[in-house]
């Protein structure tokens, strides 16, 4: 495992101005709280360094996917490949179906990663998911998740619990807040940060695991991590 002050140089997905107004406007099919949470979801994290963490094309899994904020911003940036998005919980795969349509090209799906097929994919995406599996059940959990990936393929992880003390502790806190409410579904929260998401997928057989901070400016600490499944 490395420690990267930035994303290895790659191709060009980008974000551009303008994007709280366009997510706004995407959103306009959903209740106003959902949009409400749309919004300060997109606010509170880095998707800017998320998004250009991914390859232009390709197929690509989102494991976690929520009610589908990647999904749309992947499509903003200019990505051109196949999208999955799968999520255990089906209510937010409806979210997602009702504000984003589905093509051959994006679909959503209710399942967990073994709904994946096993070397199907050129990238796979786990944004802020991690702390909802309990520590003992996290190297099956990435390993399970790794299988979806070609020889070569991409995964970019991302968690809240990196950081300074405080922020950790923040992290901690408002996630419970979130399983406490319903609002996200999990047996328990127990956060991690990107130096055990980065052992985990060596662990599962990945190469080249980096960690980069990408906290600064936000309330919680939020690290990427990019690791590759080898070519042989």
């Amino acid at each position: 495992m490395k420690r990267q002050a930035e994303p290895a140089a790659g191709a060009s997905l980008t974000l551009g101005s303008g994007e709280s107004a366009g997510l706004r406007r995407a959103a306009a099919p959903l209740t106003l709280p959902e949009r409400a949470h749309l919004d300060l979801r997109f606010r509170s994290a880095p998707w800017k360094r998320v998004v250009e963490a991914f390859e232009p094309d390709g197929r690509l899994v989102d494991f976690g996917c929520g009610p589908g904020l990647l999904a749309h911003l992947l499509q903003r940036a200019g990505f051109q490949g196949t999208y999955l998005g799968l999520d255990s919980d089906a209510r937010k795969v409806d979210r997602a179906r009702r504000w984003l349509p589905e093509s051959p090209a994006r679909i959503f799906r209710a399942g967990t990663v073994d709904a994946a097929t096993p070397g199907a994919f050129s990238q796979a995406a786990l944004i802020d998911v991690l702390y909802l599996v309990p520590p003992p059940e996290r190297a099956d959990f990435l390993a399970r998740a790794v299988r979806a990936l070609t020889p070569g393929g991409l995964f970019v992880a991302l968690t809240s619990g990196g950081g300074p003390g405080w922020k950790r502790r923040l992290d901690s806190a408002q996630e419970r807040l979130a399983v406490g409410l319903g609002v996200t579904r999990g047996g328990g929260v127990a956060t991690c940060d990107g130096a055990e998401i980065a052992r985990l997928l060596e662990a599962a057989g990945l190469t080249g695991a980096a960690v980069v901070d990408v906290g600064r400016g936000f309330l919680h600490g939020f690290e990427l991590v990019l690791a590759r499944r080898p070519l042989t």
